[in-house]
């Protein structure tokens, strides 16, 4: 039997807005009817009625409807929310709250559940006017509605291993945080983000390695990118994205992820929108076969570097993925060799490798494997312990090759989205 929301109006029918509020709190409901009383009627369900279970909830026609994400409702809305969109999809959604400095909280979570506007209860009534009348025009937005997909210009380089083990996801984690220290914006307050102009997306298996080694915390998961990618926009970066002190910015995967990379519709869309906010997408996809990695990033991609060692296990893979690539279309001019753990008594010399291959040899890494071991067992990152090592001495060339083809191009001002207004006001206090 499915689930059908029971009704209470609580407030006299007129030809408004006419709206529907989900939540468990019946004074909450009050505020808000007080709130929109010129502009709605308010249809208040009681979520206690309809809690308990994760069907689909049926809805008739496709109604506007309202989320409570009070900080006790916020969680309970976004299980409701996935329900709603089960039992009726392209259904408009909006979170109803506050984003007062200690309740802002509501709106990431509101985010993460698929919700596309959210309604600041405490904002003045021409700003909810303005939010409903724009809501309510139009049901079923199209996505590129929301914020216009940017013309894209960052560089997309790819760290693929060509086989588990071979030190990718360290040496992804070393060139993000090293790349661009220190670096600034000129881009206005409302033009881009301007702590950081390079991101690191960590997509290679174990799921979270190169966020583990910068020792930065998780939250914002690249599938909650992919969800919402249509709406990332500056002030999103700043306050949902993670942030390393390098002014690295971090989008991984969740932990525990055992499958691929997701690789959906919007991942198009995801890559074109941080590589306008970017100089840089710097990608790990340590440990994953070429079969697993989305095809957009391969296609999409300006630089694809190959990781191997010295090892005949390494080589044998590296031919294997080369295969793979060339089965794909893929082995073209974009491809890079770095050799890690080179030893330049192992026999078989990196140019004779890169010549073998008929790849460009782009760096060599020295065998540091204890020394970033004890680093990475502190929490550290090996310039933070050891800034001589001959690892660091050696990413040299590689860091260099990064910031020859960076440009730092002043920003057109973009479309102040929902999301920047929300955040811009938690900001100002």
């Amino acid at each position: 039997m499915h689930t059908r929301p029971t009704l209470y109006s609580i407030t006299k029918p007129e030809p408004k807005v006419d709206l529907q509020f989900y939540s468990s709190d019946e004074r909450q409901a009050q505020r808000l009817t007080a709130r929109l009383k010129h502009v709605a009627v308010v249809h208040w369900v009681d979520t206690r009625d309809i809690s308990g279970t994760r069907e689909p909830i049926y809805l008739a026609g496709l109604p506007l409807i309202l989320l409570d994400y009070s900080p006790t409702e916020a969680e309970r809305s976004s299980m409701l929310a996935r329900r709603l969109m089960m039992g009726a999809p392209g259904i408009s959604l909006v979170g109803v709250g506050s984003i007062g400095a200690d309740k802002a909280g509501g709106v990431l979570a509101a985010l993460r559940a698929g919700v596309s506007e959210f309604l600041d209860i405490d904002a003045k009534d021409e700003d909810i006017s303005e939010l409903l009348m724009r809501v309510h025009g139009d049901a079923r937005p199209a996505p590129a509605a929301l914020t216009p997909v940017p013309h894209s210009h960052g560089r997309l380089v790819l760290l693929l291993g060509v086989r588990p083990g071979v030190g990718t996801s360290t040496l992804a984690a070393h060139l993000g945080a090293l790349v661009s220290p220190g670096r600034t914006s000129t881009m206005g307050a409302d033009e881009g983000p301007k702590e950081a102009q390079v991101i690191l997306l960590d997509l290679g298996r174990p799921a979270g390695d190169a966020t583990l080694y910068l020792s930065v915390p998780n939250e914002f998961h690249y599938e909650n990118a992919l969800l919402g990618a249509r709406r990332i926009d500056a002030t999103l970066i700043r306050t949902a994205f993670t942030n390393h002190d390098s002014r690295l910015t971090v989008l991984s995967q969740a932990p525990g992820t055992l499958g691929k990379p997701a690789d959906t519709a919007d991942l198009p869309v995801l890559l074109d929108r941080l590589r306008h906010h970017f100089d840089l997408l710097l990608t790990d996809l340590g440990g994953l076969p070429v079969s697993e990695v989305p095809l957009p990033l391969l296609r999409e991609a300006d630089e694809i570097w190959l990781i191997a060692d010295q090892s005949i296990g390494s080589m044998v893979s590296l031919d294997a993925c080369l295969r793979q690539l060339d089965e794909l279309g893929f082995r073209d001019g974009r491809l890079f060799l770095v050799i890690n753990r080179h030893d330049p008594d192992d026999g078989v010399s990196a140019g004779k490798i890169a010549k073998r291959f008929n790849l460009r040899l782009a760096g060599l890494l020295p065998d540091r494997f204890r020394a970033l071991r004890a680093s990475a067992n502190q929490g550290l990152l090996l310039h933070q312990v050891a800034p001589r090592d001959p690892y660091l001495r050696a990413l040299k060339l590689l860091l260099e090759k990064l910031r020859r083809n960076l440009q730092v191009e002043e920003s057109p001002v973009i479309v102040r989205s929902w999301w920047k207004q929300l955040f811009d006001r938690v900001r100002r206090g």
